[in-house]
């Protein structure tokens, strides 16, 4: 079996509640997780130092992404190449809708995917085909920056799937993100588009975690399909050795 990367969670605290790096940790070791992308809460004051204190205290098993809000453009930019450049984050994080901006706004978003090009790192943004993120946009900017990754999280799920789905086929550097994504659903992406462009991730600490790992086993009945899906891919994009 190959390394297996979850590629989607939130660490830290958030209003009355929240996850540690312990809690993290417990449930992947039950579940048989090798890896796990993290990053802070999208809401309030972002915080990335912190989230990277969660990851220096698991170094083997935490991959840090940094968030930022593009409203605050030189903030934002700044903030996302010391992260990039000193404290060692290995991916980018964008949430339109809590900030309240249009994924393809080439203003606010074109000089953080130039870093991100720059860096060659991936950029998860969340993707449940609200007025803020629909799938359209996603294929918009993948185009626009075609040496970056992007990965549209939760696959446009519900209403924007099938969107999701035939945007991607046509765009190799479009991933799509199954975290809290139905089976059901997720058989369509792999039949549709391949087990190729697939990150798996589980948004905790939203879900049941090993629910979230367990139906994955459903997906495909190619072992080399299920391995790509559950961690190659990703691994792959974040150069992990």
């Amino acid at each position: 079996m190959s390394i297996v990367i979850d590629g989607h969670n939130h660490v830290g605290v958030r209003g009355i509640g929240g996850q540690t790096g312990q809690q993290l940790v417990g449930k992947m070791d039950l579940a048989g997780v090798d890896r796990a992308v993290v990053f802070t809460f999208p809401e309030g004051v972002m915080d990335n130092a912190g989230a990277m204190k969660i990851a220096k205290e698991y170094p083997d098993r935490f991959i840090p992404y940094c968030i930022v809000n593009p409203w605050n453009m030189k903030a934002a930019c700044d903030e996302l190449t010391a992260c990039l450049r000193d404290q060692g984050f290995k991916g980018l994080k964008l949430h339109p809708t809590v900030h309240g901006y249009h994924l393809c706004d080439f203003d606010l978003v074109d000089p953080l995917f130039e870093i991100a090009q720059e860096y060659g790192i991936p950029v998860l943004v969340h993707g449940a085909a609200d007025l803020y993120n629909p799938p359209s946009q996603f294929y918009i900017m993948a185009r626009r920056f075609p040496k970056v990754p992007l990965v549209m999280a939760h696959s446009g799920y519900f209403w924007g799937t099938d969107q999701a789905i035939a945007l991607a086929k046509d765009t190799p550097n479009l991933y799509l993100d199954v975290s809290r994504i139905p089976i059901f659903e997720i058989q369509c992406i792999v039949k549709e588009v391949g087990p190729q462009q697939i990150i798996w991730g589980t948004d905790s600490p939203f879900v049941d975690y090993e629910w979230e790992f367990r139906k994955m086993e459903r997906a495909t009945d190619s072992r080399e399909g299920y391995e790509m899906i559950v961690g190659a891919n990703l691994a792959k994009l974040l150069k992990l050795s």
